[in-house]
């Protein structure tokens, strides 16, 4: 961010009980939340926040996946489960887990691609990522209340 700017940060830490995506985009505003259970780190993305559409059955089993408690970094089994449960959901199945960044990711802070038709391409059943339009693919994060 330009130093000559006036730092912009929206705290999530009182979200509703269910799961946004931060698309990580030049936005000039740094979402930030409590993650990684009772360490409460406080991890930031300058980016756009975007409601998902999600059941609640998905929203419950993204949330009580057996993160590790106080630490950084999921395991592959949980980006598994992850992408398996984003994968039948109409509004998040573009998106799945950033392998890439597992070691950085949290409870409540996970990392994605975002896997998004480009401006104009015909969207069909199954490749739709809910709200977010034009911005082709692109990285971001899943975020939600904090266990602490």
């Amino acid at each position: 961010m330009d130093g000559n700017v006036t730092t912009r940060r929206v705290l999530l830490w009182d979200l509703s009980d269910e799961i946004m995506l931060v698309v990580e985009h030049p936005s000039g505003v740094l979402y930030q939340n409590q993650v990684g259970g009772v360490v409460c780190w406080q991890a930031e993305l300058e980016g756009v926040l975007s409601p998902l559409d999600l059941s609640a059955d998905a929203v419950q089993r993204i949330q009580t996946c057996p993160y590790p408690s106080g630490r950084e970094g999921i395991s592959n089994e949980i980006a598994d489960t992850i992408d398996a449960l984003l994968a039948v959901e109409p509004g998040a199945s573009s998106l799945k887990v950033d392998r890439a960044r597992l070691g950085q990711s949290w409870e409540a802070w996970v990392y994605v691609l975002i896997d998004a038709p480009g401006e104009g391409a015909a969207e069909t059943v199954g490749t739709s990522c809910g709200p977010i339009r034009g911005f082709g693919a692109a990285r971001g994060v899943l975020t939600w209340p904090n266990s602490d």
